[in-house]
């Protein structure tokens, strides 16, 4: 039962992945949770065609398949600079270490960016997969993906006489990347960001 429910979970990220309605900070983290009482801290910059974003996280592993996340930095949006900062509760259901054919995760994450004139708040859930591979220099890749639901609110300050324009919508978006480990605790990433933008994030991930 377990592997048609995995299976089926893998055809929903595949369909998904195709879906383009943005968030700045996206995933950067596989399905797996922290190990209770372990934490991850890490460096990423991000690119989207109308936004460059230099940031960081810290995740703690509350207890076993349970973690959360913090992530703070700052952005360029349309040529303004300003800050942004997220958080997520993550809990994994499925462990390839102990059989699972990958891991899968559930979360519910919030993010808000802000410059001189505009302001993107968003809260929503993630279906997180992942799955790990070891290659032949005994180091490991791990792909991963995240499809994103979210309940989203976009404003933009305008000048007099004009009123300040808001949107608000529900948007899906796709982040699919990998994790490459280059040491011990240590790996690079790097994740495609298909939302209301196209992007990339890149950085690195230190476990402790």
């Amino acid at each position: 039962m377990k592997k048609v429910i995995s299976s089926l979970t893998v055809m929903f990220l595949v369909g998904l992945a195709s879906m383009s309605p943005a968030q700045f900070l996206g995933q950067v983290s596989t399905a797996k949770t922290q190990p209770a009482g372990n934490s991850l801290v890490g460096g990423y910059i991000g690119l989207q065609d109308d936004a460059f974003s230099f940031f960081g996280q810290y995740r703690y592993g509350f207890v076993q398949y349970f973690d959360g996340g913090l992530k703070f930095g700052f952005i360029n949006l349309d040529d303004k600079a300003g800050v942004v900062f997220g958080g997520d509760l993550k809990y994994q259901i499925l462990d390839d270490r102990i059989g699972d054919a990958f891991d899968f995760s559930l979360s519910g994450s919030t993010e808000f960016a802000g410059t001189e004139n505009r302001t993107v708040f968003s809260l929503g859930g993630n279906v997180i997969g992942s799955k790990s591979f070891k290659l032949r220099t005994g180091k490991s890749i791990s792909p991963y993906g995240k499809i994103n639901l979210r309940f989203e609110r976009d404003e933009t300050e305008r000048p007099f006489p004009f009123s300040d324009r808001v949107d608000t919508d529900f948007d899906i978006g796709g982040y699919f990347g990998a994790d490459f480990e280059v040491g011990k605790n240590l790996s690079i990433l790097g994740e495609f960001v298909f939302d209301d933008k196209f992007g990339f994030i890149f950085g690195l991930n230190y476990g402790f």
